[in-house]
């Protein structure tokens, strides 16, 4: 699988953020500490979408100029691996936060995607996207020109359509209401651009950056002036969807800047990329289990240390893996 750096330091940083917004919103009262929500908020502004983005240019240089036999075994793999992630989430959520009893019922209900637990319903979404990809390859590829236009348009049209209530499947794919859904055609016009990014091996481009710009001002009028507050999220707003826009393109753009540099903090950017999933997943986990605890604090001093503490314990447990690996590959 062909890999671009630039992309591992964008997803490592979109991962910090990410598991840095989860201890905000567990471990601090965000109906007092002002600064934590408006963090918070920006988080869940910009994660998601740049994920998404990142899942287009890495697909556009692993998959897309690749024949369809040779492509649909890996991303249905993968699909797998980041439903079984959504699996372990969403059961880690009941037992710990919910603290539901074991019953059968209750455990089909997440097994059959009738509910998606809490904090775990991204990581369907993902899946989801990578099941998108296998059954909508041939409009992906550089041979279909009029392919990523028109999935552009249908994107931009299933965010405008009026929301209904939906189920945890039609809400991941469409949006509606009835769930925290993120629903993975409308923002998928992140993964479009990123297919197109890898395509054009793009960097900085004036129009790129006046539309950018564009769509996180349309945004910020409609939070300050029209909404009064934070546009909706959950449904999915078109303001929403396209004010991460600027902040995307310079999160990709700083991380084009430092690729290169093989200095510290720009080695554990890449490496958090590689492994995000390992990170949000185990990250998800040790938040949960101390919330079953009494041994947190809502403060914004305890999710910072914890933040740093999970961060820490999780290069601790690669670092384990690692290991374990050399030494099998030594033996070998």
């Amino acid at each position: 699988m062909m890999r671009a750096r630039r992309i591992d330091i964008l997803k490592g940083i979109l991962t910090l953020q990410m598991i840095l917004a989860h201890c905000i919103q567990f471990y601090v009262d965000l109906g007092r500490d002002q600064t934590a929500l408006h963090l918070s908020e920006y988080i869940n502004l910009t994660t998601f979408s740049g994920f998404l983005f990142c899942f287009g240019y890495a697909s556009g240089l692993s998959y897309f100029g690749k024949e369809w036999r040779e492509a649909a075994g890996r991303l249905l793999r993968n699909a797998l691996r980041l439903l079984c992630g959504f699996y372990v989430s969403s059961f880690c959520y009941v037992i710990f936060v919910e603290r539901i009893p074991l019953r059968l019922d209750l455990a089909l209900e997440i097994l059959l995607l009738k509910r998606l637990a809490g904090w775990s319903e991204f990581l369907f979404s993902f899946a989801l996207i990578m099941l998108l990809e296998c059954i909508l390859f041939p409009l992906f590829t550089e041979k279909c020109k009029w392919g990523l236009p028109v999935v552009a348009v249908i994107s931009i049209l299933t965010c405008l359509l009026p929301h209904r209530e939906a189920g945890s499947i039609i809400g991941s794919l469409t949006g509606g209401m009835g769930g925290t859904y993120f629903p993975v055609i409308p923002y998928g016009l992140y993964l479009l651009a990123g297919i197109w990014f890898s395509r054009k091996q793009m960097g900085f481009r004036k129009l790129i950056f006046a539309l950018a710009c564009s769509g996180t001002i349309w945004h910020t009028i409609d939070y300050v002036w029209i909404s009064g507050g934070q546009p909706s999220r959950f449904p999915l707003s078109f303001s929403y969807l396209v004010g991460a826009a600027l902040f995307v393109y310079l999160y990709y753009l700083l991380a084009m800047a430092i690729e290169r540099k093989e200095i510290l903090p720009v080695r554990y950017l890449a490496d958090v990329g590689k492994n995000s999933l390992f990170y949000l997943l185990m990250s998800n986990l040790v938040i949960f289990s101390v919330t079953a605890t009494k041994f947190y604090r809502k403060e914004m001093k305890y999710s910072i240390g914890l933040f740093f503490i999970i961060l820490f314990l999780l290069w601790y447990l690669q670092g384990l893996c690692k290991g374990r690996e050399r030494s099998h590959s030594k033996k070998k």
